[in-house]
């Protein structure tokens, strides 16, 4: 497991929703219409969260992050 923490900059999502397509259990869009990250329980958390996340769960964060065509969305 590993620590990781997500931005999404709301200014900038388009609400493409490729991440919450990619990556199901760590995005979700929001009534909004903008995407926000969940936590392991899968309550919505905002636009910044820390959280745990398997090598796998990492891999789909990359991939959702590579597939934002706003570049709304960092990983650290």
């Amino acid at each position: 497991m590993q620590k990781v923490t997500i931005r999404i900059d709301p200014s900038l999502c388009i609400t493409a929703a490729n991440c919450s397509g990619i990556a199901p259990k760590i995005f979700h869009i929001n009534e909004e219409g903008l995407a926000e990250v969940m936590d392991g329980a899968g309550i919505p958390q905002g636009y910044e969260h820390t959280l745990e996340v398997s090598d796998a769960d990492a891999e789909l964060i990359e991939e959702a992050v590579e597939s934002c065509p706003a570049r709304a969305i960092s990983m650290v």
